[in-house]
């Protein structure tokens, strides 16, 4: 989400506020918060957000600051079952196996018969919202590009999926071990769990060997940068190398 436009949606301001959105639907039902009327939603103009927000005694977001308008700005991710109750579509959620062990990112599980949901991954509400909002960043750099956390693929562009052979939309929640070939897994592994502990040694330019289409051999250089956000996330910028 991003104030770039200087209006924001209902459910955007509930974010910000972190209230329900019910209440910010109040708000501007009582009359006590100006929108604008845009078909069936509500667009609230950045400044009279501010306004009603100072009115009332409440704090000012930081992000609702005239510095910060054009800088992104999201929620803390929720599970997967907290956003489903939330939509009042539950989704036998009390009965999948994320529910029951408390599993963060849902989509690591994708494909497991334990897992009770029928979205796939690419057309999921929760994954868009939670996930792809921060990451799709990603589609915009032209060249082959992902992001990831504790070994699982969160998300890839074209050129990524491409390199690897795998179809972009497959790549989503898959192990860093379904990509990388067996002689590079043990550095991969060992580079990922000191750059997760904070290791400052841990090199950011290295060279590896990938599966493409799950078979073939191939070389690449690879970098990896942390991220701000989410917290722990890392992106990885790869390119093929020609071996002589």
């Amino acid at each position: 989400m991003s104030t770039t436009n200087k209006e924001l949606t209902v459910k955007q301001v509930a974010a910000l506020c972190d209230v329900d959105r019910t209440t910010v639907g109040y708000w501007v039902r009582s009359k006590k918060l100006y929108a604008n009327r845009k078909g069936r939603r509500y667009a609230i103009p950045v400044e009279e957000l501010r306004d009603f927000l100072k009115s009332i005694g409440q704090k000012i977001p930081p992000e609702l600051k005239s510095e910060n308008f054009q800088k992104p700005y999201f929620r803390a991710i929720e599970n997967c079952w907290q956003f489903w109750h939330a939509n009042d579509h539950a989704q036998n959620c009390n009965t999948c196996f994320v529910y029951k062990n408390h599993i963060d990112t849902c989509f690591t599980l994708r494909g497991g018969s334990s897992l009770k949901c029928t979205h796939s991954c690419e057309a999921c509400k929760y994954y868009q919202e939670n996930y792809f909002a921060r990451i799709n960043f990603i589609h915009q750099i032209d060249m082959p590009a992902a992001v990831y956390k504790d070994l699982y693929i969160w998300g890839a562009n074209t050129e990524f999926a491409e390199l690897c052979g795998i179809p972009q939309n497959d790549l989503v929640g898959i192990g860093i071990e379904q990509i990388a070939h067996p002689d590079s897994m043990e550095s991969v592994i060992s580079f990922a769990k000191r750059r997760a502990a904070g290791d400052p040694a841990v090199p950011r330019y290295y060279r590896l060997y990938i599966r493409k289409n799950q078979q073939e051999k191939k070389r690449i250089s690879m970098s990896v940068q942390p991220l701000k956000d989410p917290t722990g996330t890392f992106l990885v910028l790869a390119e093929t190398e020609i071996e002589a």
